[in-house]
């Protein structure tokens, strides 16, 4: 399976670039601990400065003031095949990154569903 790259992007003044790399850095840590040895996923997460400056290939997670969703602190979606997550700024956005980047991975389309027991 070709490995996911994901790209987190802040698009608020709130967040600095230095606490930016820290949150990709800890994400890229929870890929390869916690995703890759138990769902098979091969993902890296990075930090970039601009949405401009996400390479191809990289589902941008884009932290706004305002992801234009009452009620929610971050969603995931595909738009022509190209998944996307966008991420409320809050005392807590770091915790929304890490569980939009976990669905990401292992459900970039939204269409994974496994019925439990």
């Amino acid at each position: 399976m070709f490995p996911r790259f994901l790209a987190l992007v802040s698009e608020t003044a709130s967040i600095s670039n230095k606490r930016l790399a820290r949150v990709a850095a800890a994400l890229n840590k929870q890929a390869t601990r916690d995703i890759t040895p138990f769902w098979g996923v091969q993902a890296t997460v990075d930090a970039f400065i601009d949405l401009e400056d996400v390479p191809l290939g990289y589902w941008p997670m884009v932290v706004l003031d305002n992801i234009g969703v009452p009620g929610a602190a971050g969603i995931h979606l595909d738009q022509d095949g190209q998944p996307f997550a966008l991420i409320q700024h809050s005392n807590s956005w770091s915790l929304t990154a890490s569980h939009e980047a976990v669905e990401m991975m292992v459900d970039p389309f939204g269409d994974r569903l496994i019925a439990g027991p």
